[in-house]
């Protein structure tokens, strides 16, 4: 395809009708999305551009069109969805048709594994395979505005087109090294829909400053993150703007201070002191000190670790040197890129319980790795 590309607009029933026909013979569907997330929680999905064969398809979700039957058809067609880096891709559909689609193809995931680079940008691998230069100066545009300007199409339109360019080629590369089943293995794990819903008491390992707390203070900021995450998603606010990261981390060093384990009246007289978007609600603040109070009351034991990674002696350094050394020498031998082979989390995960089952010996990893592995077991 060429910036030329046939383009057509999807802003009523009949054109969905038309994508709908197409996407039933096409034999790959490139797909991206153009979204706006700045004021809200969940991404406003600003437009959708598939491509078809010799057309491009601009999906505006502004016009008041019923899409429920293309976010349908995506995920139930057998036909690989082509995306590039498509974690936020599959994200605003996960959310749209509430399921992922059966089988998606990522281009920068075929990169890794043909040893091409390691998480190249679209641009990047576009110029690499393509010879072709991407304009992206329209990237943080305004995609909520009306009437979309003609750089704004243009651009959109070269994403996919582009794709639809890449696909072939990098498929056929894998094929002729036999690794289908590897791109498959890889995009089957993509597609877990747990990955793109991450537990609400887990949220307090993303905020920055967690590492000037004790435990006890951990363990209120657990609580007290988990609860903006879901007033978050409510409001449909970004979680900041609910209550600010810094606000919440000052209050969880107040309750730790507090006798522990801090009485729920000691926690709610904090909690009205303390600047937060509870405001005037007596009822909230109750409940969400008794949940820190609760949280307090555990056998410390049980209270969350500072998400730091392990301090490791020096002879387990030295080891996890010594494997990262041989997988970068494997990773060159085979053509594959040394971070989509293993990571140092993973090599370092490993060594801490190594009989715990990981990807590093299973799938099409476990060949490649066992040499290395197996000598220090």
């Amino acid at each position: 395809m060429t910036s030329a590309a046939e383009h057509r607009f999807v802003t009523d029933d009949n054109a969905v009708e038309s994508l709908l026909d197409a996407i039933e013979q096409a034999d790959a569907l490139p797909l991206d999305t153009e979204f706006i997330r700045e004021r809200t929680y969940f991404p406003r999905l600003a437009l959708l551009q598939i491509a078809t064969g010799p057309t491009v398809w601009l999906v505006d979700p502004t016009s008041g069109t019923d899409l429920s039957p293309l976010w349908e058809a995506l995920v139930t067609t057998r036909t690989p969805v082509v995306l590039h880096a498509g974690d936020q891709d599959l994200d605003l559909i996960l959310g749209a048709a509430g399921r992922l689609p059966r089988k998606v193809f990522d281009s920068q995931i075929a990169a890794e594994l043909l040893g091409i680079g390691s998480q190249m940008s679209y641009a990047a691998l576009v110029e690499t395979l393509l010879d072709v230069t991407l304009d992206k100066a329209e990237k943080r545009s305004d995609w909520l505005a009306r009437p979309l300007s003609r750089r704004q199409i243009e651009y959109a339109v070269q994403d996919v087109a582009q794709l639809q360019s890449l696909y072939p080629l990098l498929r056929q590369r894998l094929a002729d090294l036999d690794r289908l089943d590897w791109m498959a293995e890889e995009t089957s794990e993509q597609l877990r829909p747990e990955r793109f819903a991450p537990d609400d008491r887990e949220r307090w390992k993303k905020i920055s400053g967690v590492q000037s707390l004790d435990r006890a203070g951990l363990a209120s900021l657990r609580e007290l993150a988990a609860w903006r995450e879901c007033r978050a998603r409510e409001l449909d606010r970004p979680r900041r703007w609910v209550w600010d990261d810094q606000a919440m981390l000052d209050l969880a060093h107040s309750v730790a201070r507090a006798q522990t384990p801090a009485s729920v009246e000691q926690i709610e007289s904090r909690l009205a002191r303390a600047r937060t978007p509870l405001g005037k609600d007596v009822e909230a603040r109750r409940a969400l000190a008794d949940t820190i109070a609760a949280a307090l009351d555990q056998d410390p034991a049980n209270w969350p670790r500072p998400p730091r990674p392990p301090v490791l002696p020096a002879a387990q350094r030295e080891l996890v040197k010594s494997w990262q050394d041989q997988l970068a020498v494997a990773a060159a031998e085979s053509g594959v890129t040394a971070s989509r082979l293993a990571t140092s989390a993973d090599l370092k995960r490993h060594l801490l319980d190594p009989e715990r089952p990981s990807r590093l010996t299973r799938g099409w990893r476990a060949p490649l790795l066992a040499p290395i592995l197996r000598a220090h077991d």
